[in-house]
């Protein structure tokens, strides 16, 4: 239930406590809306409480070497707002201020809007190779589910709807990154959820806002952010005080972000791991100890009901997922085709069915992708994928993932086997005997081992293996992205005009 002695009208703020700390890294600079890549290392300087692997605590995540690669990356990322190759595709300018914004934090309300959306995922996973599930332009995801049922949540608190519209608005202003936090920590599944020690939930209700005690799993770019947007998946065994949407500040007193074992080694060299050195997303279990949220930061507390409406509000995360792997599928096609040029394999007619069959599954992602966007939807005004054909692709994305890449590994033949090291190419005697023994097509001996270094890093590394697992259970798992598939009401219509044809009367009792 919604806390009563919460006024509707929200005490007037200069800035609301998600941004204090971005909005002095901006003051005073030409592009008042958008974080250069500096600005934004800079911002993450806030006071956050991170603890690496080895059970130290990270002072300085620009510099820290368990996040300092990652960090550069999403800096690279945040450069490309002034970029004027990438500006028009990854910024937009808001009609209503004539302001330049980051895409990522426009609200959809065309078609058209989705098709740029679109492009800017494109242009961020061909920087980061897809690597990063929770890049920057991923953030608002969640936020835009929010405003496409705004009317469920104004129907049961005007407040509440406000603090998510104001909340927007904010992100946009400030160039925020957010990631999801929506999983519960494995735990004792015999034990009723809301006995669970690990179970997030309001232990305390206050007129000016909540404390959270608990946790949730799985971060990923946490550390890289500025706040969580946090949900809760409705369940057996939940009670009221575990219904809980906000925005989470990750540098809120009593917040602590516990990393898991890195994938990557800081110390290897570009040659050697040409994707790795751009680091890796750390997944972390993050820790509440009686956090303060403000109410501005909360979105829905107590309410039930509203947690029905968990898959509604992903819609724009489960789509961007499935348009970053179409265009990390478009990149596995890619790396075909050069490792069959490189290796003078094109007219052998198995590995050209190979190569088609990568090609096929990058075709039909980027069709399922783009026809979410011709047959969208307007909710409350804000344009949505078409919720059945994202879930379709989804889950054809997670069936025909390991496949694709057990291809690409096994056209490359010995080539992920048989690789050196950076420093035995510079030795005297050994390197020149390598360039004679293992040339390849139209490239040395040494540029062959550095691509194959560079397929490792994407099908095979620690890394590669981590990603995987994460695309496979991202946002959900298989089996619950296929009953998402199994309730598609478009089957029904198509089940009533068979039964119409066939003089099978609708009553018969099948299932529609």
């Amino acid at each position: 239930m919604i806390i009563d002695e919460w006024s509707i009208v929200a005490e007037s703020r200069t800035e609301l406590p998600y941004a204090e700390r971005v909005a002095t890294v901006l003051a005073g600079q030409s592009e008042p809306h958008l974080l250069t890549g500096e600005q934004y290392l800079e911002t993450l300087a806030d006071g956050r409480r991170l603890i690496a692997p080895d059970g130290t605590e990270i002072e300085n995540v620009a510099a820290h070497p368990v996040t300092s690669a990652a960090a550069s990356t999403f800096a690279a990322i945040m450069d490309q707002q002034f970029d004027p190759r990438l500006r028009e595709v990854v910024t937009y300018v808001d009609p209503e201020t004539n302001r330049r914004k980051s895409r990522g934090w426009q609200v959809p309300t065309t078609r058209q809007h989705l098709f740029a959306r679109r492009e800017q995922i494109g242009v961020t996973t061909r920087q980061t190779l897809g690597f990063f599930g929770r890049p920057p332009d991923y953030g608002p995801a969640l936020a835009l589910g929010f405003l496409a049922i705004i009317d469920r949540v104004e129907s049961e608190s005007p407040e509440f709807a406000e603090n998510i519209r104001r909340f927007v608005q904010t992100a946009g202003e400030r160039n925020l990154l957010s990631t999801d936090l929506i999983g519960d920590n494995q735990s004792d599944h015999r034990v009723p959820r809301n006995d669970r020690p690990s179970t997030l939930r309001v232990v305390e209700e206050r007129s000016d806002g909540i404390v959270l005690r608990g946790s949730k799993s799985a971060g990923s770019s946490g550390p890289l952010a500025h706040m969580f947007t946090l949900t809760t998946k409705l369940g057996e065994g939940l009670g009221p005080e575990g219904a809980i949407w906000a925005v989470v500040p990750v540098n809120s007193d009593g917040l602590s972000l516990v990393m898991r074992e890195p994938t990557v080694s800081s110390g290897a060299s570009r040659e050697d791991h040409p994707l790795n050195v751009n680091g890796e997303e750390m997944d972390q279990i993050v820790i509440f100890d009686d956090v303060f949220l403000p109410r501005e930061c909360v979105f829905n507390v107590g309410n039930l009901d509203l947690l029905q409406l968990h898959l509604d509000i992903c819609v724009f995360a489960m789509w961007h997922i499935l348009t970053r792997l179409s265009y990390r599928a478009q990149i596995f096609a890619g790396t075909a085709q050069v490792i069959t040029e490189i290796l003078g394999r094109e007219n052998v007619p198995g590995v050209r069915r190979a190569v088609a069959d990568i090609q096929l599954y990058a075709e039909t992602l980027k069709a399922f992708s783009i026809a979410a966007i011709t047959e969208s939807q307007s909710w409350n005004g804000v344009e949505v994928p078409n919720p059945g054909i994202v879930s379709a692709g989804r889950l054809h994305s997670i069936t025909n993932y390991e496949r694709v890449v057990y291809l690409l590994q096994d056209l490359c033949g010995q080539g992920l086997i048989s690789r050196w090291p950076e420093k035995v190419w510079d030795h005297p005697e050994f390197g020149p005997r390598l360039e004679a023994f293992l040339p390849g097509v139209g490239v040395t001996a040494r540029e062959k081992n550095r691509f194959f270094n560079f397929v490792y890093d994407l099908t095979a590394s620690a890394n590669a293996q981590r990603v995987a697992l994460f695309e496979n259970v991202n946002a959900a798992p298989p089996a619950a992205v296929a009953e998402l598939v199994y309730r598609n009401p478009e089957r029904a219509k198509w089940a009533r005009v068979v039964r119409e044809f066939a003089g099978i009367p609708a009553e018969s009792g099948a299932r529609t």
